[in-house]
């Protein structure tokens, strides 16, 4: 299982006591015993706990309180606590914390552990051994507990190969969550939905809106869903881990899909004009030089690239 779930939202005024206890335990005026007393009082209290502990440190630290004279100190502790409690409103304060999906907010992209740049990949070994490829344009966190493996993915897109261990491994995306089956899988997630593509083994897949249906995925299988629901599950697109190797494959795709994809590992904004959009393009590219991908389609297909900006291109029919 997953985990329990709750539709009932935190109030405002629990949120805002966590808030209040997180500031005071950073400067170390709390007495973790009437903290524990707290958060042990009601299941609301320890939610609002919990959601504290799922924003991983991204709150910082409260500067110098404890060297300032009392007044002072007391004036900062406050604005500190408002300033958490705004964020913990942002982030949950009326989603239920067990619900299944990642309600991702833009500033937990923003303040990601683990970014990637446009362009940039990263090789990653996990605590417990497993390792993660992380391509372009990725935001994502690694939230490894006692009871469980989690890694919150914002955006973009990542390969895991996980690592034999007892604690579950899941995968969070704003769409909803992945338990892995001992296996090697590729999760990638856009504005609307995410994709999941199983290499080894099996996942189980839960849409955020029915946390209770759970669709399987062989080696060989992909799903692509969304908050709301999920497609038919489908056979996994052949070369669809190019981008391991830096490459990606394009096999009789329109021209528009092809420059989409491009389009992640560019700065800036990467078009294709309507009159060209539906033209069918094979071919093998290299990810490290865009630009000089684009040139080679122009010369290849009758195209030319038109900069606005640096950082913005349309690709259009050459003119005759």
């Amino acid at each position: 299982m997953f985990g329990a779930s709750s539709s009932t939202p935190i109030a405002r005024k629990v949120l805002a006591a966590a808030a209040h206890w997180h500031v005071e335990l950073q400067c170390g005026g709390a007495d973790p015993a009437a903290l524990q007393a707290w958060r042990d009082a009601s299941a609301e209290h320890e939610r609002a706990w919990e959601l504290l502990r799922r924003m991983d440190g991204q709150l910082g630290a409260i500067p110098a309180a404890l060297a300032m004279p009392a007044l002072q100190a007391a004036q900062q502790r406050r604005r500190a606590a408002a300033k958490v409690l705004a964020m913990l409103v942002a982030a949950g304060g009326g989603i239920a914390l067990g619900q299944a999906g990642l309600q991702s907010a833009p500033w937990q992209a923003w303040t990601a552990s683990l970014r990637t740049a446009p362009g940039q990949r990263r090789h990653v070994t996990l605590a417990d051994g497993g390792r993660m490829e992380v391509n372009t344009d990725s935001a994502l966190d690694v939230a490894y507990g006692a009871t469980h493996r989690r890694i919150r993915l914002h955006h973009g897109e990542i390969m895991i190969t996980t690592a034999s261990d007892a604690r579950p491994f899941l995968v969070d995306t704003p769409h909803g969550v992945i338990r892995a089956l001992g296996t090697r899988f590729g999760v990638r997630c856009d504005a609307d939905d995410s994709t999941v593509s199983v290499y080894e083994h099996a996942v189980e897949v839960r849409c955020a809106a029915r946390p209770d249906a759970v669709r399987r995925l062989e080696a060989g299988q992909q799903l692509r869903f969304s908050a709301s629901g999920s497609e038919h599950v489908q056979a996994m697109s052949a070369h669809q881990d190019s981008w391991l190797r830096g490459m990606l494959v394009a096999a009789d795709w329109p021209l528009q899909q092809l420059v989409q994809e491009l389009a992640r590992y560019r700065r800036g904004r990467l078009a294709c004009d309507a009159s060209v959009a539906r033209r069918p393009v094979t071919g093998t590219y290299r990810l490290d030089d865009i630009d000089a991908v684009l040139e080679s389609l122009c010369a290849s297909h009758g195209l030319q690239v038109t900069y606005f900006t640096r950082y913005w291109a349309t690709m259009a029919a050459r003119p005759v």
